[in-house]
């Protein structure tokens, strides 16, 4: 049962939107009424006296109760698109700093990513929810974690001895399978989510996904053309990483 009282104005509570579920045998299907529209307190009155006079046939237990207020909703989008730009910020700074030239590479990366992602939904017709906004986030730390172990990678290869342009092609190659495999195991996860879930949780799964086949491209392929064009550059002996 949910009842629905909001106040008009400051004035009495008034019910807005009643669902009651009634119960049949099992031969019989289930039924549903719906009261729409009714703005009258007297309606809640008698559905509240109904609850209380401990007719209904099954006692009822209180799980839990929510209060929401009518600007909720945006108020939630707006915290989750600020952390959204905080992490962002973060993770740019840390990618810049910690990694330098590479660093760079992998933030324009990101920002393309992020591109992709809204087009994607752009096209698909999906709306940001604040589940998508969580999706997004966790594609960027799925992102940038590609680079990372790329970049980790390149640097062993360095220390080892290899020239830049070797160092670069052996921690491409070695990385991406450890990449794709995080990957795919995400992804299923993703499917799982969009096939079983419902609301929230199919929006959250969809922009995972999307997010996840945009990392790849941008994070394996994409910067792989940046770190290509400059070893084809006359004079290419340094890697900044």
């Amino acid at each position: 049962i949910i009842i629905d009282l909001r106040g008009n104005g400051g004035g009495n509570a008034e019910l807005m939107y009643t669902m009651a579920s009634y119960f049949f045998p099992e031969e019989a299907p289930a039924s549903y009424h719906w009261l729409d529209q009714y703005t009258y307190d007297e309606q809640a009155n008698d559905l509240v006296k109904v609850l209380k006079s401990g007719s209904l046939p099954a006692r009822l237990n209180k799980e839990f109760e929510i209060r929401v207020g009518a600007d909720l909703g945006k108020e939630s989008v707006e915290k989750g698109f600020r952390a959204f730009m905080i992490g962002l910020g973060l993770v740019i700074v840390f990618m810049a700093v910690y990694y330098r030239g590479a660093g760079l590479i992998a933030v324009s990366a990101l920002v393309m990513n992020m591109i992709l992602i809204l087009a994607a939904m752009a096209l698909f017709r999906a709306t940001l929810t604040l589940p998508g906004i969580a999706g997004v986030v966790l594609t960027i730390g799925m992102a940038v974690d590609a680079n990372v172990i790329i970049f980790e990678r390149v640097r062993e290869f360095l220390r080892e001895g290899f020239t830049a342009r070797a160092a670069i092609e052996a921690g491409y190659d070695r990385a991406f399978t450890t990449i794709l495999d995080s990957q795919l195991t995400t992804a299923i996860a993703g499917l799982v989510l969009w096939q079983y879930g419902s609301g929230p949780i199919r929006g959250f799964a969809i922009t995972l996904l999307i997010g996840i086949a945009t990392s790849i491209f941008t994070g394996v392929f994409a910067t792989r053309v940046f770190f290509d064009w400059q070893a084809n550059r006359r004079g290419f002996d340094k890697v900044s990483i």
